[in-house]
């Protein structure tokens, strides 16, 4: 499964100083079940640098979004054939794993059409057979430090297939896993995107950026109880009621059409197919889609020069898949358990386990407002290390960055919901220094 030739990569994959590896890992022998991954071996040191695991959200996006488009080694060309090299890419210091999952996720498919029907629990076991096979066919790298890492829908994905991980160490099965840490970015947990507490954060944010008035903010506020919403961690905020949805909607119609949700200062892409594709799917399970007038629509501005790429026969060929229509949506059937926190989870590894814990947050993404992610990581109760303080990139603040026993938090300041997509340099800044104090 070396990838051998690639089209369009500038002096070809003999030139990069690097191997790839992609294709099928088989998860289900029975049903014919198989991930599809991509393999990038570190620009480094190969043998001796960590292995990462990348996930994407959705839940259903395909995690070569974030190869092609946040950190991988290439980035496609508008003509949609040719790659770029890029000098952002996370592969400089480390061996990442992109894995497309669930099934019916881009590549990922099965003979069982019952498997592109799944939930959490599902995912994460099958994840966890996905590591275990992957390895096998790997065995080289089983030495190497392990980490978690992913965004967005990877807030319940990374957690979930954790707990796996340790449950697998603690019952002695798979000793030899290295096992060193997670890293989350603006991840669904719980008082944000993907829990039904996210109506404070989400109203909160719109209107501390001026995209909603002030009145009608007030309104929802008071309607909704939302005065401890900061500081009572035991508060039960998943049922509004008629009164408190009603105020929602009322600020809600306020809410600008084009506007893209993942980073409120980025432009939109209002011709773009692929984008509208992509709102469409988002808008058909956002917890937040309930409240919105029917003429409210957002548009995150997403390339699909990645899916003209892909679609090559030839690229096809040379990533060792079978024939495909890809798209980034996956075609999944994905029941949600909206009301289910992974808090526990983080609770559980702090507990039990040394593992560096890092959560990073774009700043101005209003899906997964950082006003959410850090209500639920102060409500976790972890005794400060470090307190709240800037860090730099290029001599300038870029975020704030503050360290509790077991876990840690960081912002990226003006990045939007895929940090690394909209601030590659501050992107790759944060992660080489967090991977290096390891």
């Amino acid at each position: 499964q070396l990838i051998t030739s690639l089209p369009g990569v500038p002096g070809g994959v003999s030139s990069l100083g690097f191997n790839m590896y992609s294709g099928y890992v088989n998860i289900n022998e029975e049903h014919n079940t198989n991930y599809f991954y991509w393999f990038v071996e570190s620009q480094r040191d190969p043998a001796n640098d960590p292995v990462l695991l990348w996930m994407n959200g959705g839940p259903g996006a395909s995690s070569l979004m974030g190869f092609f488009t946040e950190h991988g080694p290439f980035r496609p060309n508008a003509d949609g054939t040719t790659l770029s090299l890029y000098e952002y890419s996370w592969n400089q210091i480390a061996n990442i794993i992109y894995v497309e999952a669930p099934i019916g996720v881009g590549f990922s498919y099965s003979d069982d059409k019952l498997e592109y029907i799944t939930n959490d629990n599902k995912t994460a076991a099958q994840n966890y057979e996905f590591l275990l096979n992957w390895f096998e066919m790997f065995p080289e790298y089983k030495s190497n430090d392990f980490y978690i890492t992913g965004e967005s829908y990877g807030g319940k994905y990374c957690p979930e297939l954790a707990a796996e991980v340790l449950n697998g160490i603690q019952a002695g099965q798979t000793p030899w896993l290295n096992m060193k840490g997670i890293m989350v970015g603006n991840p669904g947990t719980e008082s944000d995107w993907y829990g039904a507490p996210n109506e404070y954060a989400y109203l909160t944010f719109l209107y501390e950026h001026m995209i909603i008035p002030q009145p009608q903010y007030q309104a929802a506020y008071q309607a909704c109880g939302w005065s401890d919403f900061l500081t009572n961690c035991d508060g039960v905020y998943t049922d509004p009621s008629v009164q408190c949805k009603e105020a929602i909607i009322a600020a809600i119609r306020y809410l600008p059409r084009e506007l893209d949700a993942y980073d409120i200062y980025a432009p939109v892409c209002l011709d773009n197919p692929a984008a509208k594709q992509w709102t469409q799917y988002v808008s058909s399970w956002h917890p937040m889609s309930r409240y919105m007038p029917d003429n409210t629509t957002f548009y995150p501005c997403i390339d699909d020069y990645m899916t003209s790429y892909l679609n090559q026969a030839s690229v096809q060929s040379a990533i060792h898949v079978n024939p495909t229509n890809w798209n980034y949506i996956g075609r999944i059937a994905y029941i949600h358990e909206y009301k289910y926190s992974v808090v526990p989870l983080w609770q559980r590894f702090i507990a039990e386990t040394d593992w560096r814990i890092l959560i990073f947050s774009g700043d101005v993404d209003s899906a997964v407002p950082t006003i959410g992610t850090q209500r639920w990581i102060n409500c976790l109760g972890q005794p400060i290390v470090n307190d709240w303080r800037p860090w730099y990139y290029n001599n300038q603040t870029a975020g704030i960055r503050i360290d509790y026993e077991g876990i840690s938090f960081q912002t990226i300041k003006g990045a939007g919901h895929m940090v690394p997509y909209y601030l590659p340099a501050q992107g790759y800044a944060f992660y080489e220094t967090w991977l290096q104090e390891a």
